[in-house]
């Protein structure tokens, strides 16, 4: 009667220890871990050398003009927000990075990435390199993260490496 005991327990115990160790990482994140999006945002600029870099301004840091140029972005709920254009308003280089906090949060900001582009394209005094610059933005959704990327010519690199991180 033992041995039958120790045959049955004996696999259901292997079978135990390995849906145990298969699910001990799982600690309670059912969702993938969002990129740091500062980082992306540090790294890429410091890829571009010192002296190719435009001076950035944060907006995240000037409430009046994140409201200027991206209006709504503010009452939209995020866990993390990137927002950096250029201090010379002629240039074409603007980075906005967030992540939602939810699906809806993640839609609304991305039809304001949108909104910023088609406002940018329906400005007529644009020299053409900036008005091309903008006509190749990207905004770019993955999940509650959601991009909108002008980078210029750099475009062939910065939009890479964001989605690189997916």
């Amino acid at each position: 009667m033992m041995k039958r005991f120790v045959k049955f327990l004996a696999p259901m115990l292997v079978l135990v220890l390995l849906l145990t160790a298969c699910g001990g990482n799982s600690g309670g994140d059912s969702g993938a871990q969002a990129p740091d999006l500062t980082k992306y945002y540090e790294d890429y600029m410091a890829s571009l050398g010192e002296g190719n870099a435009p001076m950035m301004m944060d907006l995240t840091e000037d409430e009046g003009l994140m409201g200027t140029y991206y209006p709504g972005l503010t009452d939209v709920e995020t866990k993390q927000l990137v927002v950096r254009m250029p201090a010379i308003t002629g240039q074409a280089f603007e980075f906005a990075l967030a992540e939602a906090a939810d699906a809806d949060g993640a839609k609304t900001v991305a039809d304001i990435f949108q909104n910023r582009i088609d406002s940018q394209m329906s400005d007529t005094m644009m020299y053409p390199a900036t008005m091309e610059a903008w006509q190749a933005a990207k905004v770019i959704t993955h999940g509650n993260v959601v991009a909108l990327i002008v980078a210029g010519e750099g475009m062939e690199d910065a939009v890479p490496t964001f989605e690189a991180l997916f």
